[in-house]
């Protein structure tokens, strides 16, 4: 068996993202094909120390941010997203301990600790891109950075003199680019350098398998509303609030939409808004949110077998994994035309796409959804089209690219 190391700037059950089924999923798969994954990450949103869990080992690492002050709050903020930590400990594992490679799903100082670990040891490393790379909004990043502001940044001293500040992509064995909308951008900018598209993945019959919950009588939604569902994770990237305008426009008209969101708060002043803002609109009965649930949560899958439709209303969306899950427990999905979600969904085929501030085309598909026969072709182009990603499928993709990288090394 070769051994993996799988580095992630964070790795909590009780904060799962996209970024976390990836990892853990991938890991898992790659079993068969002879790696052995071990993830490391810092101990950020985890309460847990190390786990050892289905074959995989999880290390996490003690860190700190580079910033003077750096409140309690603050520190969260950049735990939840956009950190960039210094974690000694994690970097001496990687210098000192025996990787037949490294795979980087993290930007930042982390991505290069692999670089420099690779280069030492003379071992191959390859970045993944989860949340985007060239098309990140502007206005998402300044609000990422918001908890730095009034702070004295005195990491980059630091930097310079251990040479972190080399371009981690040029040096890079390969380029996982998550959404193909990013490919030509990379291939543009690192000519020569190996970029391939792997997409995330599912496992289908996880979601296929019939919940014995009730998820109304669960959570206590009347039988005259439509449950429109939203996983993700609370923020602004992911636009939550336009849901809130779609609800309000839909009673106007006389339907009762009632909205269930489930993910973890990543951007805490971005969910008060929300909950004050369905407050002041009179939709805070119609409205459920569940902040977070663990992977393979039996509620989870009861929510998306019987919602009656699954909305993805990001401004920015990479790639949309909770798309291949809603596809794989048979609930229609509209999202918006975005990113790598335009490459994922084809609109009207296996679901719909929407700009996604554009109340009024969600309202459009909403109704068209109400047609019987186009809901059912929408179900079942989305079937087939999701067996394309199974984590199976994805793995032995990911475990060839990892023998003839290690090979050409």
């Amino acid at each position: 068996m070769k051994r993996a190391a799988q580095l992630v700037r964070r790795f909590a059950f009780e904060e799962w993202g996209g970024t976390e089924n990836v990892v853990w999923n991938s890991s898992r798969h790659l079993l068969p094909h002879g790696f052995v994954s071990e993830i490391l990450a810092t101990r950020a949103c985890s309460s847990s120390g190390d786990e050892f869990r289905e074959g995989i080992q999880i290390r996490r690492f003690p860190y700190f941010y580079p910033y003077f002050p750096l409140n309690s709050e603050k520190k969260l903020a950049l735990d939840k997203k956009g950190g960039n930590p210094f974690c000694f400990a994690l970097r001496r594992a990687l210098l000192e301990e025996d990787f037949a490679l490294f795979h980087v799903h993290a930007g930042g100082r982390i991505a290069q600790f692999a670089r420099e670990a690779a280069l030492r040891r003379k071992k191959p490393y390859l970045l993944s891109f989860h949340g985007g790379c060239f098309d990140v909004p502007a206005s998402e990043m300044t609000k990422m950075l918001s908890p730095l502001r009034h702070t004295f940044p005195y990491g980059g001293i630091v930097d310079r003199l251990l040479g972190w500040k080399a371009d981690v992509i040029a040096d890079a064995s390969a380029i996982l680019c998550v959404g193909a909308n990013e490919v030509p951008e990379f291939r543009k900018r690192y000519p020569g350098k190996r970029i391939e598209y792997l997409p995330n993945g599912v496992d289908p019959d996880v979601f296929r398998k019939k919940s014995p919950l009730d998820l109304r009588a669960e959570l206590h939604i009347p039988a005259d509303r439509r449950i429109v569902l939203c996983v993700s994770r609370i923020d602004y990237q992911k636009n939550q609030k336009q849901l809130l305008q779609v609800a309000d426009a839909a009673r106007s008209r006389g339907e009762k939409l009632h909205l269930l969101m489930i993910g973890p708060p990543t951007a805490p002043g971005y969910c008060a808004e929300l909950l004050a803002d369905a407050r002041a609109m009179g939709l805070d009965s119609f409205l459920t949110v569940i902040p977070g649930l663990p992977p393979a949560c039996e509620l989870m899958r009861t929510a998306y077998q019987q919602s009656d439709v699954f909305v993805l209303p990001s401004v920015h969306e990479p790639f949309g994994i909770v798309v291949l899950e809603a596809w794989s427990a048979g609930i229609p999905v509209i999202a918006s035309s975005v990113g790598g979600l335009r490459f994922l969904v084809e609109d009207g085929k296996n679901g719909l796409l929407c700009p996604p501030e554009d109340t009024g085309a969600y309202l459009a598909a909403l109704e068209r959804l109400k047609e019987a026969s186009f809901r059912s072709a929408l179900i079942d182009g989305a079937s087939r089209s999701v067996e394309a990603y199974s984590w199976s499928r994805i793995a032995a993709r990911l475990a060839n690219l990892y023998e003839e990288l290690i090979r050409s090394c």
